[in-house]
């Protein structure tokens, strides 16, 4: 018997290049499959093969079977490993896979079927006794269960799926009705089928999650629990492992019930068996992902076992390489996931191209990421960047491990989540571990009003500092160790010069010349700061003894876009300020408005237009809903007008700024 010599990875982006890492350890060639917007991505150099989808939405590319089954034979794969998301729990793509003799690294298509299907996997668990809440299917042709037979919060939710795609949550049975068919149309989209049922809603739930590993030998094993509570939108932002809240009888109980759903349908693979646990510590079957999952590192982490070597193992015909017994745990690992979206705005998903990120350096900190930070990058399927994996002794160190570090990303380009998921760190229920899955929910006010505003600069000195190192001091000698000893400046025409920060101008007086350390003055107030471990693009600003790391990238002659602790900038240089009360006097936005030109916020594709020409709407009327990366955005009315033209059809692809509609009064 011998290892799988070949595979095809049907995935892209970070989940990609972690299969790689693996596959590149064992030996085993890897042939990836990308689309034409992505052809430079790393995972497509780091493969031994790449093979182009061509240009096109997900239907004509990742989803597209017949043409990655065909990739498979042309490039005489063994195996197919599918990642998490897209095809990874398709059963068609499954048995794809079986009548062409292709290996699917997962279970069995039946197996898939099964556990795919949601409500078909609680009818299973509580027949072996394992909890379940209260769900009712929902008839394919959207017919609904009584209105008495229901109690009500549910959530809605798609049989064939996961991510909380489709995830709706509902009070009534009017709401009920109202959001069946918005549901279903997403399911159909991300899932390839558009089936719902409906489940109980525990409020103040924890969502608890098991990971199992089984052979095709029927061994069957757990790599114990991760708690996955902290979810914005129903979608998961922070993962830790092990779940340290619940009692040893209550963790035995559920890492039981987990191997017996398992063991009863012979699993073999990576999955996970998901639970929610009540207030009074009553636990409840939700569903099985039977698939590899984005926070599988943690798992990874604590017990020092590499899940998809395990993957590649069991689908060679190996046993797993590890008993249940030799499963032991070690420290506390937390998962931070970085996405390219706005809080402020229902977590938009941003398609601006990353311009640069600092990656930060930490060995207890594990990086997952296709970024390339030495190019521009823009993703059209997935709005997730980055996932920072901090690991120490226990929780609370590693909390503050990753408070440290995710300080020092500084993307350049999109809107993220950073300085939310760094107020959720920071967050006396979180650090008490007192949460639940409606802690977002909860807390959503306070932490978006973690948001510094422009207009109160945080750091403001740093930032002037960092704006004179670039604009006004300059690098002659690159060998030196000392910075300072090899940093001379430009010929001033004047001590002071004006800077724009965020459009705000402040007059700034420098002094570069009298003390060993630069130094500037602003409102009469003198600070000096020092220069450490610059880079092209970053360095460190230390003032009062303080360093704090900046990044920072020209997007011309005198525009500089930088980012502070995680919060963007846009810094003007003198050279354009005299032309610059005419660029800012009214904002783009403003004055589209004015012109009642809605335009589109991001890229992504038309899904409805609830409007018509010559229609009057209300302030806040839904106009219509465009898909972006997994995500519905729905683009609402300014004002009180009348709908005068509409420049776009549903199915219709749009731009970030591409005009939709024009309004008029």
């Amino acid at each position: 018997m011998e290892l799988l010599n070949k595979i095809l990875i049907a995935n892209r982006g970070e989940i990609a290049l972690r299969i790689i890492r693996s596959a590149k350890k064992l030996s085993i060639k890897t042939v990836v499959i990308y689309a034409e917007s992505e052809k430079e991505a790393d995972y497509v150099f780091l493969a031994d093969e790449a093979v182009s989808l061509g240009e096109g939405d997900l239907a004509s590319t990742f989803l597209n079977i017949e043409k990655i089954i065909q990739i498979a034979i042309s490039t005489n794969s063994q195996a197919i490993h599918p990642g998490y998301g897209f095809l990874s729990e398709s059963t068609a793509f499954a048995k794809a896979c079986e009548e062409h003799q292709i290996i699917f690294i997962g279970p069995r298509s039946e197996v898939l079927e099964l556990m795919g299907s949601k409500p078909a996997a609680k009818l299973l668990a509580e027949s072996l006794g394992i909890p379940v809440a209260f769900s009712h299917k929902i008839d394919s042709d959207g017919t609904l269960p009584d209105e008495n037979q229901i109690s009500f919060p549910v959530l809605i939710k798609a049989s064939y799926g996961g991510g909380g795609k489709g995830m709706e949550l509902v009070q009534n049975y009017q709401e009920l009705k109202d959001k069946v068919d918005k549901s279903s149309r997403i399911a159909l989209n991300y899932f390839g089928n558009g089936e719902l049922f409906i489940e109980q809603f525990i409020q103040m739930a924890r969502h608890v999650e098991v990971q199992i590993l089984g052979d095709n030998l029927h061994n069957i094993i757990h790599l114990y629990e991760r708690e996955c509570s902290i979810q914005r939108n129903h979608q998961k932002i922070i993962e830790e492992a092990p779940a340290i809240f619940l009692s040893p009888d209550l963790r035995q109980r559920i890492l039981s019930a987990a191997l017996t759903l398992g063991k009863a349908v012979a699993y073999s693979g990576a999955g996970t068996v998901e639970f929610l646990v009540d207030e009074s510590g009553n636990f409840f079957f939700m569903e099985m992902n039977p698939r590899i999952q984005v926070e599988h590192a943690v798992t990874e982490q604590i017990t020092g076992i590499d899940i998809v070597s395990e993957q590649f193992r069991i689908a060679s015909g190996f046993q797993l390489s590890v008993s249940q017994d030799e499963v032991k745990l070690t420290g506390h690992s937390i998962e931070l996931r970085v996405y390219a979206e706005n809080p402020t705005t229902n977590f938009t998903p941003s398609t601006t191209p990353l311009l640069w990120v600092n990656i930060p350096e930490n060995p207890f900190l594990r990086v997952e990421s296709d970024i390339n930070s030495n190019q521009a990058t823009k993703n059209q399927f997935d709005p997730l960047l980055i996932k920072l994996i901090g690991t120490a002794t226990d929780r609370k160190t590693a909390i503050v491990l990753l408070r440290e570090q995710i300080k020092n990303l500084n993307i350049i380009g999109p809107e993220t989540n950073t300085k939310y998921l760094e107020t959720i760190l920071d967050h006396s229920e979180y650090l008490e571990n007192k949460i639940s899955v409606e802690f977002c929910k909860e807390n959503h006010k306070n932490l978006i009003d973690s948001y510094s505003t422009k207009s109160d600069v945080p750091g403001l000195g740093y930032l002037i500092a960092y704006s004179i190192l670039i604009g006004y001091l300059k690098q002659i000698k690159a060998e030196s160790a000392d910075p300072w000893k090899y940093l001379g400046y430009w010929r001033l025409s004047s001590l002071a010069i004006p800077l724009s920060i965020d459009g705000e101008i402040y007059s700034v007086y420098l002094n570069l010349r009298e003390n060993p350390d630069p130094a500037f003055n602003l409102n009469g107030i003198k600070t000096e700061f020092r220069i450490e471990n610059q880079t092209i693009n970053s360095a460190e600003i230390v003032i009062n003894k303080q360093a704090r790391r900046i990044s920072a990238i020209f997007e011309n002659e005198y525009l500089l876009r930088l980012s502070l602790e995680n919060i963007q900038h846009l810094i003007l240089f003198p050279g354009i300020l005299k032309k610059y009360p005419e660029i800012i006097g009214r904002s783009e936005d403003e004055s589209n408005l004015d012109k009642g030109e809605i335009k589109s916020p991001l890229h992504g594709k038309i899904l409805e237009i609830n409007v018509k020409e010559n229609q009057i709407v209300k302030k806040g009327d839904l106009l219509m809903v465009i898909e972006a990366m997994k995500s519905e955005n729905r683009i609402l009315s300014p004002r009180d007008a009348r709908v005068k033209k509409i420049a776009v059809i549903v199915g219709s692809q749009v731009t970030d700024r591409m005009p939709l509609i024009f309004l008029e009064e």
